[in-house]
């Protein structure tokens, strides 16, 4: 709503609903008044009519408008506070519905500017649902861009990921080790209550003394567990990511998911810094991956993380599409050119050494059963294997490719328009074998790009040719209108403003 000056006002459930936030306080106190006789459970009524007037008053001095090409908010009692944000500054607009607007049909509004802090710079809490998206039209500008050479485009849904998928997402993650967490938190407070030498010893005295009933039930309990266990992960992971769409609108992508907390979050697609590509055995044996998409700057926590947005569950062969509408010119999954034999000597090296210096003495102090140990540098091995094989990169229509990890990989796609700075570094044990690692540093917060146990002359070279010419900053604003228009970018034109044509690697 407005009011005379053309200002704007919360929605006046606002108080209400910050009223309900607290509730449970009030109530508290009023249950404690309550037993404490005549004289607490008045103040206690006080105290509550006095948060209530404070909350309808810091409603009633909170205001907001567009102006100057700016969004200015003013609230504050007594301490006024005057915000003024630039529209062309604004990074992103997310919406945030926790149950208590969903019962009421409203919104909270977060806005925040390219490079703020941990929170976001202006909050909005709260807004009709018609309100909020004409501050979305407005403020991030998804309403206002089209002209009469080039008409909006309507809004298309990108992907959608169904509540199975949305399942089997968390039963094949990790939000199995959420259970894991629980439990030991549960057992940590048990041995708070009745201490851990009691614990231990009613656990101990259950197995021990032939009571193979106790043992009996302890496997069954245990094989019980399993699918409780696997619920709980399903039912987290429904719980946060239920009805995940990805719709694009104009140069803007808007993501909805949540079941409880709905949360929706929009970002600029030139403004995506890096799209990382996660798989774990079982994933990748099912043919799923999970997808991450990096952007510069932001906060306010709607998303989980500020800076990144990730689908739960995607087929993989719907990477590619998928990639060619979040990234536009990058290409589908590129064949990765392997790491040198030196690499998979430095591989094994990091896992076997620190396994054998823990594996020998526990296998000579605590033999004969301490020789199991001997099994750690066998399987320290093995990891250290996965490690070689998952390391990887190429450059391809202008774009970095670089995989890391072991059983668990992660493939990032880097456009290299967008790389702001890159360190090539190389260990006294890396020099000898002629192998370097170079990071490709990207705009905002979040991981960074890295190319692991890379030739270190071929490395030198893509660091010079393709990631720190003129051309390569030149290339930012072919992507920035590339996106706006949603223009596919011939690879002969993104490999010659990039000037990766020739870099090792290429086409591989």
């Amino acid at each position: 709503m407005s009011d005379p000056e053309g200002a704007w006002r919360l929605h006046p459930l606002s108080p209400v609903l910050d009223i309900a936030r607290i509730a449970p306080q009030l109530v508290f106190a009023l249950v404690l008044g309550g037993a404490g006789g005549l004289v607490t459970l008045p103040l206690a009524l006080v105290g509550g009519l006095v948060v209530i007037g404070f909350r309808y008053l810091a409603w009633a001095r909170t205001t907001y408008r567009v102006e100057d090409g700016a969004l200015v908010v003013e609230r504050g009692l007594l301490d006024r506070t005057r915000t003024v944000l630039p529209l062309d500054r604004i990074q992103q607009v997310d919406l945030q519905r926790k149950l208590r607007h969903q019962v009421t049909g409203l919104v909270v509004v977060r806005i925040d500017r390219a490079g703020g802090g941990d929170e976001a710079e202006v909050v909005l809490d709260a807004v009709s649902s018609a309100e909020a998206e004409r501050l979305r039209a407005v403020v991030a500008g998804t309403g206002t861009a089209a002209t009469a050479d080039e008409p909006a485009r309507p809004a298309r849904q990108l992907l959608a990921v169904g509540l199975g998928e949305v399942a089997l997402a968390g039963v094949t993650g990790t939000r199995l080790l959420v259970v894991f967490a629980a439990v030991g938190a549960v057992f940590g407070f048990a041995g708070e209550v009745v201490g851990q030498e009691a614990a231990f010893a009613a656990v101990r005295d259950w197995v021990e003394d032939g009571r193979r009933p106790g043992v009996a039930l302890l496997v069954v309990l245990g094989v019980a567990a399993v699918p409780v266990w696997l619920a709980a992960a399903a039912g987290s992971s429904i719980l946060a990511d239920g009805g995940f769409r990805l719709t694009r609108d104009g140069d803007h992508l808007r993501v909805t998911r949540g079941v409880l907390d709905q949360r929706e979050a929009s970002l600029a697609v030139h403004r995506i810094q890096a799209v990382w590509v996660d798989e774990n055995p079982l994933r990748r044996a099912l043919g799923r991956v999970s997808v991450r998409l990096q952007s510069a700057g932001g906060s306010g926590p709607v998303e989980g993380d500020s800076t990144t947005v990730t689908v739960p569950l995607l087929r993989r062969d719907r990477l590619g599409p998928f990639l060619a509408e979040v990234l536009p010119g990058a290409p589908a999954l590129p064949v990765l050119t392997p790491a040198p034999a030196a690499a998979r000597r430095r591989a094994w090296v990091r896992r076997v050494g620190p396994a054998v210096v823990v594996a020998v003495p526990v296998a000579v102090l605590l033999a004969p059963a301490g020789l199991l140990a001997l099994l750690l540098p066998v399987l320290a091995a093995g990891l250290g294997e996965a490690e070689y094989r998952a390391l990887g990169w190429t450059v391809v229509d202008g774009h970095v490719a670089a995989r890391t990890g072991g059983l668990a990989r992660q493939l990032a796609l880097v456009p290299v328009a967008k790389a702001q700075s890159t360190r090539l570094r190389a260990s006294p044990f890396q020099r000898r074998a002629g192998l370097a690692t170079l990071h490709v540093d990207v705009a905002g917060r979040g991981r960074t790009p890295v190319v692991v146990d890379g030739d270190a002359t071929a490395l030198g070279r893509l660091r010079h040719d393709a990631l720190a010419t003129t051309a390569a900053r030149h290339d930012e604003l072919v992507v920035r209108r590339r996106t706006r228009h949603h223009e596919p970018v011939s690879p002969d034109a993104a490999g010659a403003a990039a000037g990766t044509t020739g870099s090792p690697g290429d086409g591989a």
